[in-house]
């Protein structure tokens, strides 16, 4: 998701990634699949197949661990603040990072693929650094990224100039 917010020396553009699961969701799942493969194994301990316990163990740890990885990448954000003179770019997942780049030198290219096979790639290009923003939009939100951010004033170009 993509908010633009304008203040009055700086322009805020803070990106998020679509979260259509909170936390609490994510626990009522988790809870929902171990009973259903608890109650499987059990069926198979009573038919005398006590094997499928550990398995039924693996099955509902791995599930629940990859779960909770994905829940917590839903809620890393990514923001940008166009200056008078500065962009900054800063990320927060765990830790926050913050790369700052000159507004003068810098331009935001976008990468596509010829046959559309990926999701195009927005980067802050400047004389010394590169800054690949947006990861982990989705197409449509990429699009609106790379048309605010022209409406912001940075030079922008695509790599495949042709597609519309």
């Amino acid at each position: 998701m993509v908010t633009v917010k304008h203040h009055a020396h700086y322009t805020l553009v803070t990106l998020t990634p679509n979260r259509s699961a909170s936390w609490r969701d994510s626990k009522w799942l988790m809870w929902l699949m171990a009973s259903v493969a608890f109650i499987i194994a059990v069926v198979w301990a009573i038919v005398g197949v006590w094997l499928v316990f550990p398995f039924a163990g693996i099955e509902i740890g791995l599930f629940c661990f990859l779960l909770y990885r994905v829940n917590l990448l839903t809620y890393s954000n990514q923001s940008v603040s166009i200056e008078k003179h500065q962009i900054h770019v800063q990320y927060s997942n765990k830790a926050v990072k913050s790369v700052s780049l000159p507004r003068e030198d810098t331009h935001m290219e976008l990468s596509e693929s010829p046959q559309d096979w990926y999701l195009p790639q927005l980067k802050l290009v400047s004389a010394e650094n590169s800054v690949a923003i947006g990861d982990f939009l989705n197409k449509e939100d990429r699009q609106t990224l790379y048309e605010t951010i022209k409406e912001l004033g940075i030079p922008a170009w695509r790599h495949h100039w042709w597609k519309h």
